[in-house]
């Protein structure tokens, strides 16, 4: 009896790997082929517009993530809604239930390390896992066609856009933060 708990918690396990690498990978394509090329429409606008405006060169950082309201969130949740919706079609509840959890927690690892990146003085500063993706990502902010990835960056190691840090440190310097703009 014990070797069938084993295995059930294997297979969560698998579950769960599969979830975040599928949510990883499709973050990192929707940045790619959406964030990045017109076929994004307003997804693309949002991204370049904004997000790339206010957190661009040696400019990356600011005291307050900036947000302009217009929020992509819904753009990304759609394709994850149909997939969640094909998989309550083939999978268990209980790994429906471990499914639905890992994505939801990998959306929101991906959404929070990407505001991190660009505060100054992060919290999640103290930690090199941190700095070097940080710099993986400030990367992409100087050059747009690489690291599209924010967590996973393999992900741009398999697509053929990833580009390392410089070796001998962490590369791009971070001048000071923007202010925050006035709202008028």
């Amino acid at each position: 009896m014990p070797e069938a708990g084993v295995d059930s918690l294997l297979v969560y396990v698998l579950t769960a790997m599969i979830a975040h690498l599928l949510m990883s990978l499709g973050q990192t394509l929707f940045h790619r082929y959406l964030g990045h090329s017109r076929l994004g429409g307003r997804f693309f606008k949002n991204h370049i517009q904004f997000h790339h405006v206010h957190y661009a060169e040696d400019h990356v950082v600011s005291n307050h993530y900036l947000d302009n309201g217009d929020d992509n969130t819904l753009f990304f949740l759609m394709p994850v809604a149909v997939v969640v919706g094909l998989s309550y079609l083939f999978l268990r509840l209980d790994f429906l239930v471990v499914q639905l959890a890992v994505m939801s927690l990998s959306f929101y690892g991906h959404y929070y390390l990407d505001n991190q990146y660009h505060v100054a003085g992060s919290w999640l500063g103290r930690f090199p896992w941190f700095r070097r993706k940080q710099q993986l990502h400030f990367i992409h902010h100087r050059h747009g066609k690489c690291n599209f990835a924010v967590i996973d960056f393999f992900w741009d190691q398999l697509l053929g856009t990833y580009r390392s840090v410089e070796p001998g440190g962490f590369g791009i310097p971070i001048a000071a933060p923007r202010p925050r703009p006035s709202q008028p």
